[in-house]
């Protein structure tokens, strides 16, 4: 199979299994996500509490809090070598023990790396979250190739490990002299996106349901009124320094007014379109993405930001289509 009809069936295969009604538009491509040559820099945040920003965005970022009684990671990585490396950047600061691991979403490139943390571990993920996890993972790795190239060693040793608790609006964590938030919103990029925050520092780790500075949503499994709904929502509850997002580069608050700027216009010009019985390609044609939401040039020379636009587009036409 030639990599472009790879690229191709591999498309459909993980739309398919995500739930959505149709193959994705042309200009769509999915997040560059192989993790090969990646290092994840260890950023201070303030007392005990540290970023892992990734050396090539849009591979996944992550993190970790340091209390009295141990550590809580966010997110861990694609594979197994990513998770290591979360490690390492943990035992870089402290030896205390790993206490809790949070997967922000049920993506792979989340959650993969959960098996190479200590068995007592306590895996936490938001009730839906475990849900998305559920498939075997053989099938999941098949879904998830195209995330990685095709590049099957990526997933070389993988292996599943469930979250252990789950919870569903709100859970708190002491760690000792510190405290961690568990916040569910609502849907977003996928039905069970969790924001983890910490209250000293006021900084936010957001998985996919923000994906940082001068980006645009991404419409994947959830809708736009409940994805406006959750935005706004978790802008009201916390008070914010600094948002890091699961992918892309660190925000600040005003990346809320952009992205329900962004969902309210497109929403509105996509009804427009509809009312005119546009089909969905001409209304893909006709509904560009406006000045004042324009990508940045560090981030649109990635094929995956640029095609953000098109995807959104044809995902609020087959709303209304529904609806």
């Amino acid at each position: 199979m030639s990599q472009k009809l790879f690229v191709i069936t591999a498309i459909a295969l993980l739309i398919t299994n995500m739930g959505l009604a149709q193959s994705p538009p042309s200009g769509f491509v999915p997040p560059p996500l192989n993790p090969k040559g990646v290092k994840l820099k260890v950023v201070p945040l303030g007392s005990k509490v540290y970023a892992l920003e990734s050396s090539r965005p849009p591979v996944d970022n992550a993190g970790f809090v340091v209390g009295e009684k141990g550590v809580l990671i966010i997110d861990s990585h694609i594979n197994g070598e990513m998770g290591k490396q979360i490690i390492e950047a943990v035992r870089s600061v402290t030896d205390k023990p790993i206490l809790y691991l949070v997967n922000t979403n049920g993506h792979a490139d989340h959650t993969f790396g959960n098996y190479v943390f200590p068995s007592d571990t306590i895996i936490i993920a938001q009730k839906l979250t475990k849900v998305m996890m559920s498939p075997p993972l053989e099938e999941l790795k098949t879904r998830n190739l195209v995330l990685v190239g095709g590049d099957k060693n990526a997933f070389v040793g993988v292996e599943k490990r469930m979250p252990d608790v789950t919870f569903d609006k709100f859970m708190e964590i002491d760690l000792g002299g510190i405290t961690v938030e568990l916040h569910h919103f609502g849907a977003g990029n996928t039905f069970g996106d969790t924001v983890v925050y910490v209250p000293s520092v006021k900084a936010a780790w957001t998985g996919n349901l923000i994906f940082g500075e001068g980006s645009i949503p991404f419409l994947l499994l959830g809708n736009t009124e409940a994805y406006i709904n959750t935005l706004s929502a978790f802008q009201k509850a916390l008070d914010l320094n600094i948002i890091i997002p699961g992918h892309g580069i660190p925000a600040k608050q005003a990346i809320f007014e952009r992205y329900v700027d962004y969902l309210k216009t497109l929403e509105e010009a996509v009804e427009k379109a509809k009312k005119k019985n546009l089909t969905l390609e001409d209304t893909l044609k006709s509904v560009t993405l406006e000045k004042r939401f324009t990508i940045p040039e560090n981030l649109s020379s990635h094929d995956f930001y640029a095609g953000l636009h098109p995807f959104n587009v044809q995902k609020i036409y087959l709303e209304k289509s529904v609806s």
